[in-house]
């Protein structure tokens, strides 16, 4: 697929074509429990005491990843981990705890 298209106002020129929105990666930051569309990875914001926990099917059953302790991303910012969940739970389960990626791509 070419990237380039005709000039609106000379048709011996050409020039770029803009890029379709899937070409860029997006964000969302869930809510536990809700199931989303499969992430390309995931972004853990903030450490708690207690286990985060990733559902992978719809119907299936959480897995945890295991605790992500405060002290351990304090100040050096979120821990990515490379899973494709739709859902999650676990932390102090606040919106903004967990970040799902989806990678875009043409």
């Amino acid at each position: 697929m070419g990237r380039y298209q005709a000039d609106s106002t000379d048709s011996t020129k050409s020039g770029p074509k803009a890029l379709p929105e899937k070409a860029f990666s997006t964000s969302t930051m869930p809510v536990k429990e809700i199931e989303v569309p499969r992430a390309s990875y995931v972004l853990i914001n903030v450490g708690h005491a207690t286990k985060y926990e990733f559902l992978y099917e719809t119907g299936g059953s959480y897995i945890s990843h295991g605790i992500v302790p405060a002290s351990s991303n304090a100040g050096a910012g979120p821990i990515r981990v490379d899973i494709n969940p739709i859902a999650w739970k676990g932390g102090a389960g606040v919106v903004g705890d967990v970040t799902f990626v989806y990678r875009g791509g043409l």
